[in-house]
């Protein structure tokens, strides 16, 4: 039954191949074959360890042996030597030697037996078979097994457990359970180690429900009781599978069978519960180790406090760390890595650098870990250069950055544009061996992207491509939307299109051969198209997508929503928005803020407040946009009351007005003829100490002006700088308008004279406005001379002056002439 096993070996030839002929015949006890002389040196020790005239070792020789060279002498003493020593004399030799860890030595010396012919037993071959799975030639150690067997040697468990062992080792999990199923057939008796090889085996080989099996087995039928060992070995690779429930079950097993569990099983599974977010479960089992007397350890400690830190649950996590220490159970780096990494990424830097100062006030020596979890946490505030002192201490302590340190650095630069530094690093790495891997090359590519430097992104990208750093699907993504981002629509789709291409065309020389583009790439594409309103293109894109069966998430269906809305197709908007309600995809305050807005653009505000309370009852909460776009909204169709009640109530819903939400009330009520009511409005603001701005002045000096209020307009024109605030060309265009439209053309002029002093340059409407209030006060020249400079700055004429000029040269009051000087 065994020639299975044996023939796996009984071929192999190499330089082990003298050991072919090991046991070619049976060999008998006969002194050695050449003649030897004992050196003087080794008298007394031989004498010692030998024991004088007796052929057996002493008891307590290997005390004597205390080198590999003394070893080796007293074995070619032995066989040098006219005595006879047995083979159990060789074997207490050899096993010295084999406590040395050297295998390799041990086979040389075999090898040197057996030329000299001195005979084996099955020590001797069990010894030889440990040797060769220990130098990783599994071939030889079958091979040995399967000659012993030929030459009438009975192998004994000890061999079978080598063979198991040597197998498991090389991962041939198979062949030793064929072996072991073998070992049983001819009548071969497994002991406690032969289990404990075998299930471990099938723990390291994901094979768990074979393991518990065989534990099963272990009692059942050859009354082998599982140690506390197996059943740790067995519980710990049912968690790394995630079977709880299985790990659980066994714990349970244990107790029935009377073996007490130590805390490395308990704590297998609470880590497992932590990692399945099933704290509550952890918790109990926590609590019952204490209940049966089974102290929790740090690691225990650690599995509940990195559960509580990443469950934001810190007050639980603060209440372990302080039981912790009264039980004085010391934390460890471990503990300080957990709570520090958890508060980095909570933003609670504060909290992150008090625990880093009270680590070493305990005397922990942080890692590399402890070091990239504070200097990501200095790049998250912005503090570069207190990231990079972390950096230098790290490797003036002897811990060495690796390539996360490099990359937390570097998107810490690319966070505060300082791209040229990062760069530095990404040198620096290549200089101290560090492997730039696709993190390094995909930050520093959106890092270019976001000071608009695209010379730079190709020369990072050809860089990463002729490093052999794949590019992924972030590389494509970070590309296609950094190009979208700086109005390069047609090169995005370029690079789309090509990897699309070269998919087709099975063309293995593209960069992105290999990678598959996802929901978030066509959402890259859909949205630029949109805002490009390039609206057919983003539908067929879209079409696309579904026809390739990706799924499309939140983006996607709010930059559809989008495009709906912004070509006023609010049924089809909406039509979109239920699809994606179907479809199980959440809808989120962008979505809402985008359907409200379209349907303020179409004069639906009812619609759009349905939407808002909506928003309430499927607890999205409104933010300032929201309000701000329904505010406009009712201004525009004339309802002031209800755009003010929304205003007074943004507070109560715990959302606060900003400048902006300000200043659309104000506008509003300018535009509706309110002005008093604004001016209220806007003395409440200075009141209220509102950081008004030159759009909340302009506003208001836009609706003096529209109230014939031309004066009051330019004495707050006049007092923008009392007030700290600096006017805008709108502002001058404003107070322009006023005059003309008061006709005041000298006070117009001269304010234009200003504005250019000022170094304000005019733009289109002011020049527009300063021509028709020159016309109607019947200054043609004037507005000739005006229309001269207009065009000379490459501005044009706007549609009221061309309709201004067609009603003054129908009505006879403007030569025709006069025409040709606007085109």
């Amino acid at each position: 039954m065994l020639a299975r096993v044996w023939r796996l070996g009984s071929s192999s030839s190499s330089p082990y191949s003298a050991f072919a002929g090991l046991t070619s015949t049976r060999l008998i006890h006969h002194p050695a074959a050449e003649k030897g002389t004992d050196g003087k040196s080794l008298v007394s020790l031989k004498e010692a360890i030998l024991g004088g005239e007796s052929l057996k070792l002493r008891s307590d020789s290997h005390d004597n042996i205390k080198s590999l060279d003394v070893a080796i002498n007293l074995f070619d003493e032995m066989v040098q030597s006219r005595r006879r020593y047995s083979v159990i004399d060789f074997n207490k030799v050899i096993g010295v030697i084999l406590k040395m860890n050297r295998p390799d030595v041990v086979i040389s010396l075999y090898r040197k037996m057996e030329m000299r012919r001195i005979p084996f037993d099955i020590y001797s071959f069990n010894i030889l078979i440990k040797c060769f799975c220990s130098c990783s030639k599994l071939s030889f150690a079958l091979s040995t097994f399967g000659k012993l067997t030929k030459l009438g040697f009975q192998p004994d468990v000890v061999t079978f457990n080598t063979l198991l062992h040597g197998l498991c080792l090389e991962d041939r999990i198979s062949e030793a359970i064929v072996l072991f199923d073998q070992m049983l057939e001819t009548g071969y008796a497994p002991n406690v180690i032969t289990f404990n090889t075998v299930v471990n085996g099938l723990c390291r080989d994901g094979r768990m429900l074979e393991a518990v099996a065989l534990a099963d087995r272990m009692v059942v039928e050859h009354g082998h009781q599982p140690t506390e060992v197996n059943y740790g070995t067995i519980v710990n690779g049912l968690c790394k599978m995630g079977d709880t429930v299985s790990a659980l079950n066994l714990l349970r097993k244990m107790e029935k069978s009377h073996i007490e569990a130590h805390a490395a099983i308990y704590n297998a599974i609470i880590d497992r519960l932590c990692k399945d977010g099933r704290l509550v479960d952890a918790q109990n089992l926590f609590i019952e180790m204490r209940e049966k007397g089974i102290y929790p350890n740090v690691v225990t400690y650690n599995c509940m406090i990195d559960a509580f830190c990443n469950n934001g649950r810190w007050i639980d996590a603060e209440r372990l760390l302080r039981d912790m220490i009264k039980r004085e159970i010391s934390p460890d780096v471990v503990t300080f890595n957990s709570l520090i990494s958890a508060f980095v990424k909570e933003v609670k830097f504060s909290e992150a650098e008090d625990l880093y100062e009270e680590m070493l006030h305990r005397g922990i020596v942080p890692n590399a870990i402890t070091y990239n979890s504070m200097i990501d946490g200095f790049c998250k505030k912005n503090r570069l250069d207190e990231a990079k002192q972390m950096f230098d201490s790290m490797a003036s302590k002897g811990c060495s950055p690796d390539v996360v340190t490099f990359n937390t650095l570097i998107d810490g630069c690319c966070r505060t544009k300082r791209i040229d530094d990062g760069m530095d690093l990404l040198h620096e790495m290549t200089r101290r061996r560090i492997v730039a891997d696709t993190v390094t090359f995909n930050t520093l590519i959106h890092g270019f992207f976001q000071v608009g430097d695209l010379n730079g992104v190709l020369d990072i990208f050809q860089e990463m491509t002729s490093t052999d750093v794949r590019p992924n699907i972030v590389t494509l993504n970070t590309l296609l939307d950094g190009l979208c981002n700086n109005g390069k629509l047609e090169k995005a789709l370029t690079i789309f299109e090509v990897m699309q291409k070269s998919k087709m065309d099975l063309d293995t020389s593209h960069a992105f051969t290999g990678v598959e583009p996802d929901v978030q790439t066509y959402s890259i594409l859909i949205s630029a198209f949109v805002k490009e309103r390039k609206f057919s293109e983003a539908e067929e894109l879209y079409e696309k997508m579904l026809h390739r069966g990706i799924v499309p998430d939140t983006i996607t269906y709010n930059s559809m929503i989008n495009g709906f809305c912004k070509q006023n197709r609010l049924d089809e908007a909406k039509q979109m928005f239920d699809l994606m309600v179907s479809n199980g995809c959440s809808s989120d305050v962008v979505t809402y803020n985008t359907l409200i807005d379209g349907c303020c653009r179409t004069k639906r505000v009812d619609d759009g407040m349905d939407l808002l309370h909506e928003m309430s009852r499927r607890q999205i909460v409104a933010n300032t946009v929201t309000y701000n776009t329904l505010i406009h909204g009712l201004c525009q169709v004339g309802d002031l009351n209800a755009a003010q009640d929304l205003f007074l109530n943004m507070n109560s819903h715990g959302v606060c007005p900003d400048i902006l939400t300000y200043n659309i009330l104000l506008d509003g009520l300018c535009d509706n003829g309110k002005l008093k009511k604004a001016l209220e409005m806007f003395e409440v603001m200075l009141k209220n100490k509102i950081d008004v701005d030159i759009v909340s002045y302009s506003i208001i000096i836009h609706g003096m002006c529209k109230g014939s209020k031309v004066d009051e307009a330019w004495d707050l024109f006049c007092s923008l700088p009392v007030d700290g605030v600096e006017p805008d060309v709108q502002t001058y265009n404003i107070m322009i308008h006023g005059f003309c439209g008061k006709g005041a053309i000298s006070e117009a002029n001269a304010l234009f004279q200003k504005m250019k002093d000022d170094d304000y340059v005019p733009d289109g409407c002011t020049y527009n406005t300063l021509i028709r209030g020159h016309l109607r006060a019947k200054e043609t020249e004037a507005s000739a001379e005006l229309i001269k400079e207009m065009r000379s700055k490459g501005f044009c004429a706007d549609a009221y002056t061309k309709r201004m000029v067609d009603d003054m040269i129908s009505a006879g009051r403007l030569d025709k002439s006069f025409v040709d000087m606007l085109f």
